[in-house]
């Protein structure tokens, strides 16, 4: 059975909110008003009462109204758990269930004789009934919240871990403290928090906002190191503060967006968060950033108060650990051989390193300040290491993209290696999918013995001929399991299991040249590039990209537009590498942590492009959705349009 009904009523949902006032510090930087007290006590509730089976069925603008608490499965830790196509079934028939009850109540209402028991139990949860029409409006609030209960439990754990490193740099910025504990409501203080639209780490920045103050690449991401991104998570809400003025403001405005509370702010023509919220209408100003404020209180007061509702915390000791810089680029294998410490151990002091160095693709990057346990010594481990171990560059990659008729041993013959060796670097689970226009990563001869060496493989099968069915054949091929709630790796053996849906043809990264002294030519926008993204790869300043094309300061690029470029600091073989790894990086985050599990059709809707359906709609990243509609413009979306969207459910992650 997945399901069962929680009986709570209204009214024990009220005693249980009494027995705790709102008591936190610094109440005069983080007032709540009166009308805002019922949401803090929600988010209370929500944390402290409900565990991660139990999804609260309630109103979503008044939250003391809850109309049912269902169970459901068993509990889970992930971060961002897409809901199966059964769970969805199910909710929205709940969903319709109260909107007809709520319905009925407004044909009713007043003669409470007329009304069925349920009715009036339902009634009775209303106390802000006026008239016929608030029943009406009641019925397009529904909304549902999963319990986080065992989840920000687990947080409180994990945060002792990193709490005395967050508190010194909040300090050194004379921000306030209780910003610490932002990452409660972002991640649950999950390092390897990476959500299905593409942001990452404790404070859940995307690439975009995480790239004005950390460095992502294909060897490093910063926004997974809780200390680094803490630093870029100051310097953001300082920015803000300094801007808004107001802390309620500055904190709304880190999960909608400075310019997007600027423009509530001036629209309202008041600087009250309360005043905001009641007043302001926007398309996106929507649920989440309403209520992220109060979620913020919420979590200062449970953790200023935390022994009032969890029975036992056993906060891990702060991390302590040395530093040193490497002055070379060198292979994590042989680093790790001198460190002798365990693959897991080096991964929890050195979180910002990506996949690609620790499976020896990629070398760790001269000049990264490495953590090691505070009973190595930096001079020591440095003297171990012999100078020929260094290396002057980076491993350059190589890259192959699948044609039709390969199939993985063809492609291993053709480049000297084994399907085994392809398997690791590409973090493919099975030997039996490959699809035209993957970008597979081929290693060079020496770093094979060393990858196989990483990875405990079984022998691999021959694989079959690629017949490249579209994307959403492909999807719908694979077994929906949507029985499964315990993750998304104990598939049965011979499952086949989409890996890498955004595979770049040679067509989509190709470079039209024009002219040869100094080389230029043209290259199509793809997903998740912008101006920036390009003058990095070619080392120059934006401003030459916009002279070049004609540019405006302001003006925006499009999805499939022609942009001029000329390579007179970086030849276009590497750019096209680092344009190549950076989309790549991007697929490999979302597929080490979600799989598509099949697909279904969205009709587009009015007002409704890809950034909002993407954002508000379905949480999902742009790249995916475009590479499942590659007939589909759009940069001209129409009403009606049929979009193929991918469902996806979460990998099982290893604890933290």
């Amino acid at each position: 059975m997945y399901y069962l009904r929680v009986s709570i009523a209204a009214i024990l949902f009220s005693l249980t909110l009494s027995g705790h006032d709102l008591d936190y510090s610094s109440q005069d930087i983080f007032p709540v008003h009166d009308e805002m007290v019922d949401a803090c006590q929600f988010w209370i509730t929500v944390f402290t009462r409900y565990s991660t089976n139990e999804y609260i069925i309630h109103d979503s603008k008044d939250l003391g109204v809850i109309y049912e608490v269902v169970k459901w499965g068993s509990l889970d830790d992930d971060f961002d758990t897409p809901q199966t196509r059964e769970q969805k079934q199910f909710f929205k028939s709940k969903l319709n269930y109260y909107e007809k009850i709520l319905t009925e109540l407004a044909t009713l209402y007043p003669d409470t004789t007329l009304m069925s028991r349920e009715h009036k139990r339902v009634y009775k949860l209303l106390s802000r009934v006026g008239s016929r029409n608030d029943f009406y409006t009641a019925a397009n609030r529904l909304r549902i919240q999963k319990g986080q209960r065992n989840r920000f439990l687990r947080g409180l754990e994990i945060s002792g871990r990193y709490m005395p490193f967050l508190k010194e740099i909040f300090r050194k910025y004379k921000l306030p403290e209780e910003l610490t504990l932002l990452p409660h409501v972002e991640s649950s203080f999950n390092y390897k928090a990476y959500s299905s639209a593409g942001a990452a780490g404790i404070w859940q920045f995307t690439r975009g906002t995480g790239k004005q103050y950390l460095k992502i690449s294909y060897e490093v991401d910063e926004r997974l190191d809780p200390i680094l991104a803490t630093e870029a998570a100051a310097r953001l809400l300082q920015e803000n503060y300094r801007q808004l003025g107001k802390w309620p403001l500055a904190i709304t405005a880190y999960n909608h967006g400075l310019q997007g509370m600027k423009r509530a702010v001036n629209k309202i023509h008041s600087k009250n968060l309360n005043t905001i919220i009641k007043n302001y209408r926007s398309r996106y100003f929507k649920f989440a950033s309403r209520n992220f404020y109060c979620e913020f209180v919420a979590v200062v007061h449970i953790v200023q108060n935390f022994e009032d509702y969890f029975d036992q915390v056993d906060f891990e000791s702060p991390l302590i650990f040395n530093e040193l810089v490497l002055p070379q680029y060198i292979k994590y294998a042989t680093l790790s051989s001198y460190l002798n410490i365990n693959d897991q151990l080096f991964r929890k002091y050195n979180p910002a390193l990506r996949n690609s160095v620790y499976n020896n693709s990629k070398y760790i990057p001269t000049g990264y300040r490495l953590r090691i346990p505070s009973f190595i010594s930096p001079d020591s481990l440095l003297a171990l290491i012999p100078k020929k171990e260094y290396y002057t560059n980076q491993k350059r990659s190589k890259y192959y993209q699948v044609r039709y008729g390969d199939t993985l041993s063809e492609i291993a013959v053709k480049f000297g290696t084994s399907v085994n060796t392809l398997l690791v670097m590409n973090n493919l689970s099975n030997e039996h999918y490959i699809r035209r226009g993957m970008t597979l990563r081929i290693p060079d001869k020496k770093e094979e013995s060393a990858i196989l060496a990483s990875a405990d493989i079984r022998p691999a099968r021959s694989a079959p001929k690629i017949t490249s069915p579209p994307p959403d054949q492909i999807a719908e091929s694979v077994p929906d399991n949507s029985d499964d709630h315990s993750g998304g790796n104990n598939q049965p053996s011979g499952t086949t299991v989409l890996q890498f849906a955004n595979g770049k043809t040679s067509d989509d990264l190709d470079l039209e040249i024009i002219q040869t002294n100094p080389p230029a030519g043209y290259i199509r926008v793809e997903p998740e590039e912008t101006l920036g993204h390009y003058a990095e790869w070619l080392q120059i300043r934006t401003q030459r990209i916009r002279d070049w094309n004609g540019f405006s300061f302001r003006r925006a690029i499009n999805l499939d537009q022609k942009i001029k470029l000329v390579f007179d600091q970086v030849t276009p073989e590497e750019f096209n590498r680092l344009r190549l790894e950076y989309h790549r990086g991007i697929e490999e985050d979302f597929f080490l942590n979600y799989e598509i599990t099949g697909t279904s059709t969205h009709q587009v809707k009015t007002g409704e492009n890809l950034w909002y359906l993407c954002t508000y709609v379905y949480n999902l990243p742009y790249w995916l959705i475009v590479a499942y509609n590659k007939d589909i413009d759009f940069n001209q979306l129409k009403v009606g349009d049929p979009l193929i969207i991918p469902e996806i459910r979460t990998k099982e992650i290893p604890d933290m």
